[in-house]
């Protein structure tokens, strides 16, 4: 079931074979690259190395890199040298991308750069001038601000909107650098809930805080201030990490009226924005309670940032941290780098956005407006913390335009459908597997086949 409709329902019912298949093969693109980006959480399983903003042009038949993307374009052999490209520009930048009403600062054409805020997924610079991005990435759901920025960036064209489809989750590591106090790399962080909440509310701002000892190895001694390694961009990685913050340190009283949390930290809102959500600027500002902070771009900045600062703690995707070289924290005796060889069950709700959040920072869910059940929406309540595996997890999405897809329509319907593609998945390494810190999704009571002509019935 999803959303409440059965498998039998009219909207969901499966398509006679020859259609269902007709859809498939339909219009092969003109464009010999698809043109991606956003979240850089999901972008080690989307295209492998994150070193670059850029990943690709990928086809795996002749870079052999086992991604999603790359293994997705493999399948294509109209036209057989499609490849699909992404851009880690962060889920902020790659939604308002995606609506195209800021065409100054955010533009599918404009390059994807290096820099601390990218604007663009490269189309130009690969050969491409597009009038708006393939499929985008991003671990922050559609908001109410950003169906109104697509509203904005569509006028004149009928039945335009979003889709947006649940595609992998992935686990976020608080990784750290420390030295102890003779020199040696701190080899381990052993992090109960209590002391995550603390760290992250600036409750603890020092490697030496009592509240703090249990969680080192026995024996080493530590001293100094914590730096807080965030996210300073619009970022999905933020979103569901500060989605677990305000769940599990907030007030202990039952939903509404607390969030059955521990109670440490009750001021926590979840925001794709990190300062918002740790309230800079208001009071209580956690924000401003912290010794030192470093803002990066990206996940993989992040990574970079704590490796190079000591002292430090941060958070980002687990892929990203293991890249990195990094020592992550366990947290409630759960470790993040074995997260990725159990898919994780989700109930999608249709029509449904994020609208804002509550008294207690936890995000309210509203209806879109729309009625065309093509935006898809985990409730992050679902999966906001867990006693029974690595608790801090995100969902992603891929999103795509409903309309003016041309030629390409099939290949945008293809790449939204990859990830639950059994031929694409099965060639794929870098998701599903334990360790790689992303794991496939299964949408409650719906087969594969459902999803696809669900996505086949929104894109056109």
């Amino acid at each position: 079931m999803i959303n409440g409709l059965s498998i039998g329902d009219t909207r969901m019912k499966l398509l006679a074979g020859a259609l269902l298949f007709g859809f498939a093969s339909l219009a092969s693109a003109q464009n010999s690259i698809i043109v991606g980006g956003g979240a850089t959480l999901p972008a080690a399983g989307y295209g492998g190395d994150t070193s670059t903003r850029l990943q690709g042009p990928l086809r795996a038949d002749t870079t052999g890199d086992g991604t999603l993307l790359g293994e997705y374009a493999k399948t294509q052999s109209s036209p057989s040298n499609l490849r699909v490209s992404y851009c880690q520009t962060g889920s902020g930048g790659g939604k308002n991308i995606l609506a195209g009403n800021q065409l100054t600062a955010f533009a599918v054409n404009a390059n994807c750069v290096a820099s601390p805020n990218p604007i663009g997924f490269g189309a130009t610079s690969l050969g491409e001038t597009l009038a708006q991005p393939h499929f985008v990435g991003s671990d922050s759901p559609l908001n109410s601000t950003d169906l109104s920025n697509y509203a904005a960036g569509h006028t004149g064209i009928t039945g335009a909107q979003p889709v947006q489809i649940p595609s992998v989750s992935g686990a976020i590591a608080i990784a750290f650098n420390k030295l102890d106090t003779s020199g040696n790399p701190v080899g381990s962080l052993d992090l109960n809930e209590t002391q995550v909440c603390k760290i992250f509310s600036g409750a603890i701002k020092t490697w030496q805080d009592p509240a703090l000892a249990s969680a080192l190895p026995s024996g080493v001694s530590v001293t100094g201030p914590i730096t807080i390694v965030y996210r300073s961009d619009g970022s999905g990685t933020t979103f569901n990490f500060t989605n677990h913050l305000s769940k599990a340190c907030g007030a202990t009283a039952a939903p509404p009226t607390g969030t059955g949390g521990n109670g440490v930290a009750t001021k926590f809102k979840t925001d794709q924005t990190f300062t918002v959500a740790t309230g800079a600027g208001s009071a209580p500002t956690y924000f401003n309670s912290y010794s030192a902070t470093l803002p990066e771009s990206g996940n993989p900045a992040v990574v970079n940032g704590i490796s190079i600062t000591d002292g430090s703690i941060g958070y980002a995707e687990a892929a990203n941290v293991a890249a990195g070289f990094l020592t992550f924290a366990t947290v409630n005796g759960f470790d993040p780098s074995n997260y990725g060889a159990t898919t994780l069950p989700v109930s999608v709700n249709f029509d449904e956005i994020i609208t804002g959040v509550d008294a207690n920072g936890r995000p309210t869910l509203g209806a879109s407006g729309l009625t065309t059940q093509c935006i898809g929406l985990v409730n992050p309540e679902d999966y906001a913390t867990s006693t029974t595996n690595y608790p801090i997890v995100a969902v992603s999405y891929l999103l795509g335009n409903a309309k003016s897809n041309g030629l390409d329509v099939g290949q945008v319907r293809g790449v939204l459908f990859s990830p639950y593609n059994s031929t694409v998945k099965a060639q794929v390494n870098t998701i599903g597997v334990a360790g790689a810190g992303l794991s496939w999704l299964s949408i409650n009571g719906a087969t594969s086949a459902q999803i696809q002509t669900k996505i086949n019935g929104c894109v056109n």
